[in-house]
């Protein structure tokens, strides 16, 4: 059985299984206890969320909140099987995701759809729910103060545990992505560089992701540690950003022969359905036609 670790004093993540990469769910304690995402599943729930739970002495009745980092189907598709379990728990979104939680599925089917030829299957079960709580940027949810950080898609969000500023990112610090997508997915490229500049500027003691992105993982302990992966990122960023603008420069245009050419430079692995990299190239190629 997986369990939560221990990541600070009242802060745990399960790594549950999801295709290709395990996704995180976050347990914060208090007086209020929280969970950050849900996994991709109802599967995932009953099968390790809720043993987990049980393991630290909590059922899903214990929970008060569930907090979504964003509406990508392998975080939030185990939200309806909590809510089934246990109908009080809160569920508490950005505002701006208001529609895609409601209905995921179209969402995930718009994701996977613009690109022609290179998308992959909707998930069959993805359910939607109805929030209970939109939060603004900024606004409180019992210990987290929830940070709006675009970039791997227009409503992404963090929380900071005010209590020992941990930076709970769900999959708004991308890296070079997870071995699973390739390269970074970034369906908001020209306000990532916005999120990034604004971390750097915050009092963040450590970062907790909701994957391991490549090359740095899942997590960055300590003040030091957090510049170090802010960076990286910024890094990560203005190589992949420069390389597409050096391949449209050198007459290059095909979207899906930039994408492997850049999954290639960055020593990922091309996946089978090619829609996620499409989706940064795109994002960086249209921000390059802006600016011109």
């Amino acid at each position: 059985m997986i369990s939560f670790e221990l990541i600070t004093p009242e802060l745990y993540q399960l790594q549950v299984p999801f295709p290709g990469c395990w996704t995180g769910v976050t347990l914060v304690r208090g007086t209020q206890n929280v969970l950050v995402d849900s996994g991709g599943s109802a599967e995932t729930v009953d099968g390790c969320i809720v043993p987990a739970l049980e393991d630290v002495g909590l059922g899903p009745s214990d929970i008060d909140f569930l907090a979504l980092t964003h509406i990508h189907g392998d975080h939030v598709g185990g939200c309806s099987r909590l809510k089934a379990l246990a109908p009080a728990i809160k569920v508490a979104v950005f505002a701006e995701s208001l529609d895609r939680i409601r209905n995921p599925k179209a969402y995930s089917r718009q994701i996977r759809e613009r690109f022609s030829g290179h998308g992959a299957p909707v998930p069959a079960l993805l359910e939607g729910v109805e929030p209970d709580v939109l939060l603004q940027d900024g606004e409180m949810l019992s210990t987290l103060r929830l940070v709006h950080t675009p970039g791997h898609d227009t409503d992404s969000c963090s929380y900071l545990d005010e209590r020992t500023r941990t930076l709970i990112t769900g999959d708004s610090l991308q890296l070079n992505g997870t071995v699973s997508q390739g390269c970074a997915l970034l369906m908001d490229a020209a306000r990532y560089q916005y999120t990034l500049r604004r971390l750097q500027d915050m009092d963040i003691h450590n970062i907790l992701c909701g994957h391991p992105f490549l090359p740095l993982g899942d997590r960055a302990m300590g003040p030091a540690a957090v510049r170090a992966y802010l960076s990286a990122c910024t890094a990560c960023d203005a190589h992949d950003r420069g390389f597409v603008e050096g391949m449209l420069a050198a007459g290059k245009t095909n979207a899906a022969f930039i994408a492997r050419a850049l999954i290639h430079e960055i020593g990922g692995r091309e996946p089978e359905h090619l829609f996620l990299p499409l989706h940064t190239v795109t994002e960086y190629i249209h921000k390059r036609s802006r600016c011109l």
